[in-house]
C-alpha cells in the first residue's frame, strides 16, 4: 500500500480487539488453543505483532519436520497456519511501514507454500490490472474434469491467504475455487488502491482464465465477505459472464457505515481508501454504493446477514435484498459481522445454495 496521512493512534485495546475478532479468526482454521496463548501474550500492539508472528516462526518449524519426514499434508497443513498466525498479525493495521509488507508477504508465501505441499491443483496467477496486478489462489476439486468456478473476495483488511477453509466447502461440493486479490487488497494493496467498480479487475482475472478446458466458466459464481459482499454484487451488475452471487455482510453504501464504526476500523478505511482525513474517508467511501446498481443485477444473489452486526448495521442487508430483482436474505438472528459466530448456519449451505444455481 502506498503513504497516506493515518498518524492518530487510534487502535485502542489490543484485548477488545482479540475478543471482537475471536469468531472471525477460529472459524477461518485457527485452532482455538493457540488463540488463547496469543491472547495471554498479548498486552500491547508491538506484542500483538510479536505474539502471531511467533505462532507463525513455530508452525514453519513443524513443517520443516514434516517435511523432511515427507508427510506433504501435515507439511501443508502447518504453513497454512502459519499463513494465518502472519494475516493475523498484520490485519489491524493502520499504518503503512515495512513491517506490514514483510509479514504480509511472509502470510502469502506459507500459504502458497502451503498448497503446493498437498493439492497438486493448486496455481498461484498473477494478472496484470491497470498499473499493477490482481492476484489468485486457483484450486479444483478432486475427480471432477470441468467443475464450475467460484471466485471468493476479501473485502477491506481480509485477504486470499484467509480463506483456505471456505474454499473447502465449495472444493468438497465439486466446485473450483478462486480466492483474489484485487485493487487495495492484500497484495494488490501494494500497488493499486480500492476502486468502486470491481468488474473490472473481476473481468481481467476472467479474461486471464479463457481457453481452460479444465474449468467451466460458462458456470461461474462469486462469493464475498463484508466489502467483498458489495464487490460481488457490483460485479455482478456489470459482468454477465456471473451466473449467481452470494454476499455476505456486504455494505449498501460504505459512506454511510464510517461513523458506526469503531475508530480503529474508520483508521482501516481511511488507509485502504488512501484518505488525508476522515472527511475525505466519508466522501470516497460514499462512492462505493449500490444506490441504482443492485437494480440492475438479474442474476440470482443470497444475501447473508448477522442482525447483530457491528460494523455494518443489518439494515443494509436489508436495503439489498429489496433492491436486487432476483434476491434472496438469510438474515442470522444475533449474527455478528461476516456471520462468523455461527458458522454451520451459512458456509456449508450457502456453498449448496451457489451450486444450485450454477448447475
Amino acid at each position: 500500500m502506498t503513504e497516506n496521512a493515518v498518524v492518530d493512534d487510534v487502535r485502542g485495546d489490543p484485548a477488545h480487539h482479540l475478543n471482537f475478532m475471536r469468531a472471525r479468526i477460529i472459524m477461518r482454521g485457527t485452532d482455538f488453543s493457540d488463540y488463547e496463548r496469543v491472547r495471554d501474550k498479548v498486552h500491547d500492539w508491538d506484542t500483538w505483532w510479536g505474539a502471531w508472528s511467533e505462532l507463525a516462526e513455530h508452525y514453519l518449524e513443524l513443517a520443516a519436520g514434516y517435511r523432511a519426514k515427507g508427510w506433504g499434508r501435515s507439511d501443508g497443513q502447518a504453513l497454512i497456519s502459519a499463513g494465518l498466525a502472519y494475516h493475523w498479525a498484520k490485519a489491524m493495521t493502520v499504518e503503512d511501514n515495512e513491517q506490514y509488507r514483510t509479514v504480509a508477504l511472509q502470510s502469502v508465501k506459507a500459504v502458497a507454500d502451503g498448497y503446493r505441499a498437498f493439492d497438486d491443483t493448486f496455481e498461484r496467477l498473477e494478472v496484470p490490472f491497470d498499473t499493477g496486478h490482481v492476484y489468485g489462489n486457483l484450486r479444483r476439486p478432486a475427480g471432477v474434469s470441468k467443475p464450475p468456478l467460484v471466485f471468493i473476495i476479501p473485502g477491506l483488511e481480509s485477504v486470499k491467504e484467509e480463506f483456505p477453509t471456505w474454499e473447502q466447502h465449495f472444493l468438497t461440493r465439486g466446485m473450483a475455487t478462486l480466492s483474489m486479490d484485487g485493487p487495495g487488497q492484500g497484495e494488490g494493496g501494494f500497488e493499486l488502491r480500492i476502486r468502486p467498480d470491481y468488474e473490472a479487475p473481476f473481468g481481467a482475472m476472467l479474461d486471464a482464465l479463457a481457453g481452460r478446458s479444465d474449468l467451466d466458466l460458462d458456470r461461474v459464481g462469486a462469493a464475498g465477505i463484508s466489502l467483498g459482499g458489495y464487490y460481488v454484487v457490483r460485479a455482478a451488475a456489470f459482468e454477465p459472464r456471473i451466473k449467481a452471487a452470494l454476499s455476505n455482510c456486504g455494505p449498501w453504501n460504505l459512506g454511510a457505515a464510517i461513523d458506526h464504526m469503531e475508530p480503529i476500523y474508520r483508521a482501516k478505511n481511511q488507509w485502504n481508501l488512501g484518505a488525508k482525513d476522515l472527511d475525505e474517508t466519508r466522501e470516497l467511501a460514499s462512492r462505493i454504493n449500490l444506490d441504482g446498481v443492485a437494480q440492475k443485477v438479474q442474476q440470482p444473489v443470497l444475501v447473508v446477514y448477522g442482525s447483530k452486526d457491528a460494523l455494518v448495521d443489518s439494515s443494509h442487508g436489508t436495503a439489498l435484498s429489496d433492491a436486487l430483482p432476483n434476491g434472496e436474505l438469510w438474515m442470522i438472528e444475533d449474527g455478528n459481522h461476516g456471520v462468523t459466530n455461527f458458522p454451520t448456519e451459512h458456509l456449508g449451505p450457502g456453498a449448496d445454495w451457489l451450486y444450485e444455481h450454477l448447475r
